[in-house]
């Protein structure tokens, strides 16, 4: 599973919806005993702590925030030891006291439940509740997210301080909404692997397969004579002196998503019972970390709250130039808006300075926090709190800096985010709600994901690399893209992109299929329909159940180690010849046609393919083609969806719509450190400046224009 800390060491080579109530942030009232009954402000604030913070200079705060702009604070959500400094003694009087010095400068409250992070007396009193890492070691107490999502006294207390925290809060004036916990996706071990989760597991499976035959029949348990006769007997995939059984493994995967989700269902069943009046939401950070289904977590939520810290990425990717980060972040905006089935998201914590803990982030240049900001808004970001206040001058994120030094001056961000904020609100709820259009999607699929990291063929193959480049690849086009999972709707979209899509289901076929028989186009890659949803292989050639809309057969697959393979493109893809890294499955058409071809040692073997199917196409690229290649690839195959940008756009530099009925915004951002050209489809009017810009402009290092059609 991917942490913050290995997901940014790896970006640069990686780089080279049942009871979903709409609009709730522009629905709900600011508390129940606000007789205007005045809808949500729009949500431009900070993180902000007062258990951190000395009561001295809660009311300085309070009213300099007010003169900055901030609409709202999130407060409290690792502040357990203080709300209840030992078991069933609860003191919110402090909390109380900070929410009515907020409330008396016209700040809202978003409250965090505070269940990452327990207090010392519950793990000295409780043990049991300490998460147990893939090596079988009890993880300590001591810093946050270490403990059994599973277990029941953890549950139990976790519930008992959000109940008492709800009952307390429900009626106060100011208080707009809930967080449940914090950051479910950014472990460092993104797993639990105690004797609670191994029972829980096993009653999972009991609820998914009723019996044991049918659990030996899916899993193939005959080999290696795992042959179960008791549920109790099932084990949770430790090291066991040889891999585990690829079924177990996925389906533990699913089972450790699953007890996070319910988890937090527990927290929101009982706050939508206390606090009707609130939103729930939960704040995580999208792809391509994978630690959980976030569709299954958010199903019930409010909206998704996504966080965001594009310096931070820098820290573990020198080099990597800032086109290339820029597309990084986009796919977490991406990914977050789509989980909600495009319904705005709010960015729950936004860089506001220098980031880290051991390291730290570069000092963004100027004009990159606001530039970050708007990539959100382009992205389809509602509302942004920024992280944080103030610097903490003490704990393990002394040096995440905040909009206040640890001196408590004015941060060299502190008046570029308070234009960035003015500037939001003059452009208005409108575009904040706005929706994001898209024609094009990358599918995002976690049984795929979590089937090859059992079984990736190839010691260097991950689907989280091959996700991040083809959206990079993608996003060059400036195409606007949502990134869905496997059983998606595909029929909005003109063309659907679908990498090492390594597990496909009955259902996840009849659906590709019947999207390219009413016209759409579908482009996949090696590895394609290789196992079932139960991670067995399946039992015709490949690429199994799509190999008649992709008119192929695999007739074999390489994985490539020290050989050369070359990759030559036929005059539909013309271009230099390029190469093939990891992989290469070696393809026998039926009634596809070739697009490319290997050289030696496979001279003339098709690489990539093209087939009518009913209406539309499916493309096949047998081929880990380089980067360069890739991205001309699958940028010509957008162009054949019949989607082109306008703009005339140079490297670096990124376009993205919102739409509200007949109004659109056009975001153009530089994220390069030089001024960039630009070339306009006809003449538009920066909503920011009231600038008019017609045939060509010049934007800035970092700048952004937000237009409109004049």
């Amino acid at each position: 599973m991917y942490t913050r800390r290995t997901f940014l060491a790896n970006a640069t080579a990686l780089l080279a919806g049942s009871s979903v109530r709409p609009a709730v942030w522009s629905r709900l009232a600011l508390s129940n005993s606000d007789p205007a009954n005045s809808p949500m402000p729009l949500l431009l604030g900070v993180d902000y702590y007062p258990d951190q913070t000395p009561e001295s200079l809660w009311e300085e705060d309070a009213r300099l925030m007010a003169d900055f702009g901030i609409t709202n604070v999130r407060v409290g959500e690792f502040a357990w030891s203080l709300m209840e400094p030992s078991e069933g003694k609860f003191d919110f009087a402090w909390l109380r006291r900070a929410i009515e010095i907020l409330h008396k400068h016209g700040i809202v409250v978003i409250l965090g439940t505070p269940s990452a992070a327990p207090p010392p007396w519950l793990t000295a009193k409780y043990p049991e509740v300490l998460m147990v890492n893939d090596e079988g070691m009890p993880v300590s107490p001591g810093g946050r997210r270490f403990t059994c999502p599973t277990n029941k006294t953890y549950r139990r207390l976790s519930l008992q301080i959000a109940t008492e925290m709800a009952r307390t809060f429900v009626n106060t004036t100011g208080v707009i909404g809930w967080q449940i916990d914090n950051e479910f996706t950014l472990q460092r071990w993104g797993r639990c692997y105690c004797k609670f989760c191994r029972a829980g597991f096993q009653d999972w499976l009991r609820a998914k397969y009723g019996t044991l035959d049918t659990i030996n029949s899916t899993w193939g348990t005959a080999f290696w004579s795992q042959v179960y006769t008791e549920f109790t007997q099932i084990p949770v995939p430790l090291p066991s002196n040889g891999d585990a059984n690829p079924g177990l493994a996925l389906d533990y995967d699913r089972y450790q998503s699953f007890a996070n989700a319910s988890f937090l269902e527990e927290q929101l069943v009982m706050l939508r019972k206390t606090c009707p009046r609130h939103f729930v939401t939960t704040n995580n950070v999208g792809a391509p970390l994978d630690t959980i289904d976030l569709h299954e977590m958010y199903r019930n939520l409010d909206f998704v709250s996504h966080d965001n810290y594009p310096g931070f990425a820098q820290i573990y990717s020198q080099g990597m130039p800032p086109e290339a980060l820029s597309k990084l972040i986009a796919l977490g905006h991406d990914s977050m808006r789509s989980v909600k089935d495009g319904k705005p998201f709010l960015i729950m914590e936004e860089q506001s300075g220098k980031a880290g803990q051991r390291f730290f982030a570069p000092q963004p240049h100027k004009g990159q926090l606001r530039l970050w900001t708007y990539q959100a808004v382009a992205h389809g970001a509602m509302g942004v709190n920024y992280f944080r206040w103030d610097s903490a001058t003490f704990g393990a994120e002394e040096y995440w800096h905040g909009l206040l030094n640890h001196d408590r001056s004015k941060s060299i961000g502190f008046d570029e985010i308070r234009q960035t904020v003015k500037e939001l609100k003059t452009l208005g709820r409108e575009m904040l709600e706005a929706s994001y259009p898209a024609d094009v999607a990358l599918i995002f699929d976690l049984d795929s994901d979590w089937a090859l990291a059992v079984q990736p063929g190839q010691n260097k193959l991950t689907y989280r690399s091959q996700l991040i480049s083809w959206y990079g690849s993608i996003a060059d086009t400036h195409a606007g893209m949502d990134v869905i999972p496997a059983g998606a709707d595909l029929s909005r979209y003109k063309a659907v992109f679908a990498p090492v899509q390594y597990v496909v289901s009955e259902k996840e076929a009849s659906s590709i299929r019947r999207f390219v028989e009413g016209g759409g186009i579908f482009v996949t890659s090696f590895r394609l329909g290789v196992k079932d949803e139960s991670s067995q292989i399946v039992r015709t050639p490949l690429p199994g159940l799509l190999r008649d809309v992709m008119g192929v057969t695999v007739k074999d697959y390489v994985p490539i180690y020290s050989e050369k393979i070359g990759v030559k493109f036929s005059s539909q893809l013309a271009g230099p010849d390029g190469e093939c890294a990891l992989w290469a499955d070696l393809l026998q058409p039926s009634s596809a046609s070739v697009l490319a071809t290997y050289t030696e040692p496979y001279a003339g073997e098709p690489a990539i393919t093209i087939n009518s199917f009913g209406k539309g196409k499916a493309v096949y690229l047998g081929a880990d083609l380089d980067p360069a290649s890739l991205a001309r690839v699958l940028g010509a195959l957008v162009e054949t969806a019949g989607i082109k940008s306008s703009f005339g756009l140079p490297r670096g530099v990124e376009v993205s719509v919102r739409k509200s009925g007949e109004r659109q915004w056009i975001f153009v951002l530089n994220h390069a450190a030089a001024s960039r050209e630009i070339r306009l489809p006809g003449q538009f009017k920066d909503q920011l400046t009231g600038t008019m810009h017609a045939g060509s402009t010049t934007l800035d290092p970092y700048d952004v224009l937000v237009l409109q059609p004049a």
